[in-house]
Parts: C-alpha cells; sequence; structure tokens
C-alpha cells in the first residue's frame, strides 16, 4: 500500500494527472477499453511553436561606429590653454637631447612614461635641442624624483633676458637649493641659498618664473627665491654645466626622473610706450 501511494503521488506531482508511477490508465477512442500507457509530459506551447517555427536566427549582431582615437601631443605642442607649450610627451624624447658632459649616464624614457638621468660618473642631463620661445616673461615647471644618490637630483638651467642661470635642487651632499650664479656667486653662497631635505621615490613640483623685473622659484607651494633683478649679474657656473643651454636638466651622480615639463609664456610686465 505505501508502494502504491508513494507511486500515485509521484505521477501526480510530474504530470499533474491520476497514475501510478510513469504510467496511466487512459481509455482508448475506438475499442472503449482502458489500457495501461505510459505517460508523456506535454510540450509547452511556446516551444512547439519554436519547433515548428524552424531554429531561431541569431540576432544580428550592433556595428559600433569607430571612433578615432586623440592622437597624443608631440613634445613642443601647444597643450589644451594656449599659453602652454608641453616640452615632453612622456613617449619619447622630443626635442630633448642627451648633453655629452662625458662619463654621463643613460637618458630615456622609461616604461613609466617618464624622463629618466641614470648614473654618470659626475653629471648625467638632457638639454633643449631646439629654440626656447622667450627669454622673459615665461614660467617652466615640472615634477623631478630622485631615486637614489646624494646630490642635486636636478639642475634646471633657463635663460634670463641675454644670459642663463641654473635652479639648484639639493646640490652640496644633498641639501643646497639656490640660484647659480647671482654676481657670481654660486648656489651654495648667494642670498638664495636654502637648505632642504628631499626622500628617494618622492615627487616634487618645481617652477621657475622669470620676469623683465624678477626671478622667481618654487618646491611645491613653497616659494624658495624671491629675486629681484635690478643691479644683478646672472650667470652659469662655469664649467661643464654650460653645456644646459638653453634649456637643462641633470643630476650629479645621482638618478632622477622628471615628467609634467611644462612652458608658460606670461605677459609683459612692462607698459606698452
Amino acid at each position: 500500500m505505501v508502494f502504491a501511494a508513494v507511486g500515485i503521488a509521484m505521477h501526480t506531482g510530474l504530470y499533474g494527472s491520476p497514475g501510478i508511477f510513469v504510467w496511466s490508465i487512459q481509455q482508448d477512442q475506438v475499442t472503449g477499453k482502458s489500457t495501461l500507457v505510459r505517460t508523456t509530459l506535454e510540450v509547452p506551447e511556446r516551444e512547439v511553436k519554436t519547433a515548428e517555427a524552424g531554429p531561431e536566427k541569431p540576432s544580428e549582431p550592433e556595428v559600433l561606429e569607430a571612433v578615432p582615437a586623440p592622437e597624443p601631443p608631440s613634445a613642443g605642442a601647444v597643450s589644451a590653454k594656449p599659453e602652454e607649450i608641453s616640452l615632453f610627451d612622456g613617449k619619447t624624447l622630443g626635442s630633448w637631447v642627451k648633453t655629452q658632459f662625458g662619463g654621463e649616464g643613460d637618458v630615456f624614457v622609461n616604461e613609466s612614461g617618464n624622463l629618466e638621468l641614470g648614473f654618470g660618473a659626475v653629471i648625467t642631463g638632457a638639454h633643449w635641442g631646439a629654440e626656447v620661445p622667450a627669454v622673459t616673461n615665461y614660467e617652466i615647471s615640472l615634477e623631478a624624483m630622485k631615486l637614489d644618490g646624494n646630490d642635486f637630483f636636478i639642475a634646471l638651467t633657463f635663460p634670463v633676458k641675454d644670459s642663463h642661470a641654473t635652479f639648484v635642487v639639493g646640490g652640496w651632499g644633498g641639501g643646497v637649493v639656490g640660484i647659480s650664479c647671482v654676481d657670481d656667486l654660486n648656489a651654495s653662497e648667494n642670498e638664495t641659498m636654502n637648505i632642504e631635505g628631499f626622500e628617494n621615490d618622492v615627487w616634487y613640483k618645481i617652477r621657475v618664473r622669470v620676469t623683465d623685473d624678477k626671478l622667481e622659484a618654487w618646491i611645491d607651494d613653497d616659494q624658495k627665491v624671491d629675486l629681484e633683478l635690478e643691479g644683478k649679474k646672472i650667470s652659469l657656473l662655469p664649467g661643464d654645466i654650460e653645456l644646459s643651454v638653453p634649456v637643462g636638466l641633470a643630476a650629479f651622480q645621482t638618478r632622477a626622473q622628471y615628467k609634467n615639463i611644462v612652458w608658460r609664456n606670461l605677459p609683459s610686465e612692462k607698459p606698452v610706450e
């Protein structure tokens, strides 16, 4: 009795009609006799229609209109702001040329897209091999990072009217910041000298501004140089750094990286006569 009850319950659950296990009693429509037949599931109406209509055709893939990728800016290209000129595109050296100091390390664009100076016997550097946009009323900004070494990780050389100067960061054993040269005195001797500490693997924002009347420089948001130009002699330290003109980057026995090198033209401070 228990076995029969289980069979009846199973048939009812599977097929929704009276029967036992997979069998049901159905009456033959011709003879009128009751016979035991195997119960089959009814095919849902949706599936029957699909079978009659044949296999469904796959939908056509959506065709997207190709959008051309923007071209990367080349070195020296004007950026989105009309007063700014990018001096480094993060892909090639562009107009930057390895400076032949003698015994210099490698100069290359690394896998992170940064301009890298390798260790040299003395100084390693690169200078701008094209004409600069101006010699006054402009700014140069960049980010610099010391990877290894114990001396300056950036000596930024730049024009100041009819001369040039260098903003030294981390010189004379790693701590001196200042302009070389003012009145023939280097950055460790003149009024622009500061003593700072710098860590490896940290990006520092460097900015130099030259106007008709002033030479200014910042590290991050901290102004380090505020020099009135009237009555001052601005010049380069005699020697190897003179090869860095008109704009140059150099490191002394130190490995360093640079990025986001940008030139900004500024309006003249002198009134138009």
